[in-house]
């Protein structure tokens, strides 16, 4: 059993304040929703690229952890209910395949069932409505029946409860990792509804580090610099590839009994960080997989942890979705009330850890809703050292004809906390 405190957390809530309305479609073909998730693993890709950008602008030097598909999914959930131009922008900025609300809840569905009854990853969606309040019959289905989100009334006026009611749920879904998501000023008696998206994830390495191999070695803050970080040490066979595009050397450590894996994109240059960030924007990590082939390879890898806090308002406004948060806002579908709704704020907060026998992870995303105001050989086996700052995701890979994969998880090691934090922890 993989201890608690020794993986993986991660963090995320968002406050929206959304609305919505429903359309009925044929459904698609199995050709065509083929064509769906491949298009929409890779705008997924490019959505969770620019977050990242953003981030990384906002605090270069900052260790970032965030959950790309958690922030999506939750949107999404909102996006079902969007109308008019509101709606058109969601469309363009996650990146959806579709401007069809039965085609766009499908799209996420086909994530979601995935991993319904997965022992590893859990992914939760919850709604909480004012009392008083109704949610209307379309979007409630749809809620209900691709999203697995059933709806909770709640007093949002006692604003200090209704805070603790939802981050009871939250922790009950993150194993307790994610706590305090909500701060009760955050909803008031004008909140109407709040949107959650909740993801944990615990999951064994199939090749584990020897904890007997782990030990101190340097990891390069840049050229110069460096720190003794607890070093793990391994040689198995993993996915591997040395990417010109993006001047990095890639590794995919798989997780034991599940589709996932951590994939780890080590810049050439031990300052490199900056430029990979720049290249990402012109390459589709959705389908990274194809660069790799599957050989031994000897691995460094440092034991590490990471927290993050950001408001993500400025983020999705710069990603195109500005009209939510404003008074042009159109939700008008989701509850049966006629009161006009808005995206008041967004928020996300992370933790992650990695050791020798796998990671943890978990994620939660709220929207609060109030009224207006490549091939290749190698002749000996390669090395891969991350002794300087890297870029990583966790995430799903898709099978059959859709050959794709889509970020759980998102985030870089680059400073020194992250590296040395897991010294003064308890072995598992």
């Amino acid at each position: 059993m993989l201890s608690l405190r020794n993986f993986v957390r991660d963090t995320f809530l968002t406050f929206v304040l959304l609305l919505s309305v429903y359309t009925t479609t044929a459904t698609m073909s199995n050709h065509d929703q083929i064509v769906a998730q491949r298009e929409f693993a890779s705008k997924s890709a490019q959505f969770a690229v620019k977050l990242f950008n953003h981030m990384h602008k906002k605090d270069p030097n900052k260790n970032i952890i965030y959950s790309p598909f958690s922030i999506q999914t939750c949107v999404g959930m909102a996006r079902i209910g969007a109308v008019g131009e509101t709606a058109a922008e969601l469309d363009r900025a996650l990146g959806l395949p579709s401007n069809d609300v039965a085609a766009i809840a499908d799209t996420f569905h086909n994530v979601l069932v995935t991993y319904k009854d997965s022992p590893i990853l859990k992914v939760a969606n919850k709604i909480f409505v004012m009392q008083g309040y109704s949610i209307k019959k379309e979007f409630n289905e749809i809620a209900t029946t691709k999203f697995y989100s059933s709806a909770d009334s709640i007093n949002f006026a006692d604003s200090a409860n209704a805070a603790n009611t939802i981050n009871k749920w939250v922790e009950s879904k993150t194993n307790n990792l994610i706590k305090n998501l909500i701060v009760p000023d955050a909803v008031n008696s004008d909140t109407r509804m709040v949107l959650v998206n909740a993801i944990h994830f615990k999951g064994e390495w199939k090749y584990q580090f020897p904890k007997s191999a782990t030990r101190d070695d340097d990891f390069y803050l840049n050229e110069v610099d460096s720190v003794r970080v607890p070093m793990m040490n391994l040689k198995e066979s993993f996915g591997y590839g040395v990417i010109s595009e993006l001047d990095a050397t890639v590794l995919e450590m798989p997780y034991k009994d599940s589709d996932l894996s951590m994939l780890v994109i080590l810049p050439n240059l031990r300052t490199g960080l900056a430029s990979l960030q720049e290249k990402l924007k012109n390459f589709n990590l959705s389908d990274i997989t194809r660069y790799l082939i599957n050989t031994k390879v000897i691995v460094k890898m440092p034991k590490f942890k990471a927290e993050y806090n950001i408001e993500l308002n400025d983020a999705l406004i710069n990603l195109g979705m500005a009209r939510m948060f404003s008074n042009d806002a159109e939700f008008s579908n989701m509850l049966d009330s006629t009161e006009p709704l808005q995206v008041s704020k967004v928020v996300h907060k992370a933790f992650i850890e990695v050791n020798e026998e796998g990671t943890e992870a978990a994620a939660a995303t709220g929207a609060i809703i109030r009224k207006k105001r490549c091939a290749m050989s190698f002749s000996e086996i390669p090395e891969f050292h991350a002794d300087h700052p890297f870029l990583y995701t966790i995430k799903h890979n898709s099978s059959g004809d859709i050959a794709t994969t889509i970020s759980l998880f998102l985030g870089t090691v680059t400073s020194l906390d992250a590296v040395i934090a897991s010294e003064n922890h308890d072995e598992l």
